[in-house]
């Protein structure tokens, strides 16, 4: 009879034992790589030109929903703001949904809340939240 250690030390169990490891390697290495494309995905993502404007309306939101427990519906941008929050929309792959609003003002739906462009603001003024 001969004993594991003789076995894998003989070659014949050792291929195995290898051959076993390196497929475990190998599905380690897969599961590893997608997991750092996911991360540079969400880096690129979280680092898009333009996220201070985003973190401006987020403000804008906080304030709203600290002084009425709710967001509100509209915050007015300008256009530099506008831009940043459709740039970011597509970087997130959220949906983009840009519409005429009263007076024939764009706007576009920021998570809660409904972001319109004032062409009489400056580029990067971010208002106050109302609602109508």
């Amino acid at each position: 009879m001969i004993t594991r250690r003789e076995l894998i030390a003989s070659g014949v169990g050792a291929g195995a034992v290898v051959g076993a490891g390196e497929a475990a390697l190998v599905q380690d290495t897969q599961i590893l790589s997608s997991m750092l494309t996911e991360l540079r995905e969400i880096r690129r993502a979280v680092s898009i030109q333009g996220a201070e404007a985003i973190e401006k309306i987020r403000d804008a939101q906080r304030t709203y929903f600290k002084n009425t427990g709710r967001f509100p519906q509209y915050v007015e941008v300008g256009y530099n703001v506008f831009q940043s929050a459709v740039d970011w929309l597509i970087a997130v792959q959220q949906p983009v949904t840009i519409s005429l609003v009263t007076e024939g003002r764009y706007a576009v739906a920021f998570l809660a809340t409904t972001v319109v462009l004032r062409q009489d603001f400056q580029d990067n003024y971010v208002g106050q939240g109302f609602d109508r």
